[in-house]
């Protein structure tokens, strides 16, 4: 696995908001990782340690039987539970197709917004942004929106 370099950290919505020496400090933590059809990245229930960006590839997320949906634009973030509470997985994450992704230890990632507050706080506003986006599909409430 490979650290991965500033551009590509800057292309990506999370990291859009940082300067060039917040992204010195996270682009040695984020590792490039290939991932191929089928592979399980995350499940549902098991205690979250790692959360991924998705650069390519298509991925289902299970919410439970009926709740899922894909990710498959770069940017993506699969994995959230890592640096919110509950710290298990609220879905199951599987690749559909073979990609791309950056991986941070959950670990590294909370050291980090710990040790630069204004860093963490502009990440942990954008997690939270997206978290709110999903939030629906987690609870089950997307279904009476959409009725």
């Amino acid at each position: 696995m490979m650290s991965t370099d500033i551009q590509t950290l800057k292309s990506l919505d999370l990291f859009a908001d940082l300067n060039f020496g917040e992204l010195e400090q996270i682009a040695p933590l984020m590792h490039l990782m290939k991932v191929t059809e089928g592979e399980v990245l995350t499940r549902r229930g098991e205690s979250a340690r790692t959360f991924f960006i998705i650069l390519s590839g298509n991925f289902m997320l299970s919410f439970n039987e009926e709740r899922s949906f894909t990710l498959h634009n770069k940017g993506n973030i699969i994995g959230l539970s890592t640096v919110v509470t509950p710290f298990r997985y609220t879905a199951t994450a599987v690749a559909l197709t073979d990609g791309l992704v950056l991986l941070m230890q959950g670990q590294e990632f909370l050291r980090l917004v710990q040790s630069n507050s204004a860093l963490g706080d502009t990440i942990m506003r954008k997690i939270n942004e997206i978290v709110s986006e999903r939030m629906p599909y987690m609870t089950g409430d997307w279904e009476e929106r959409r009725h």
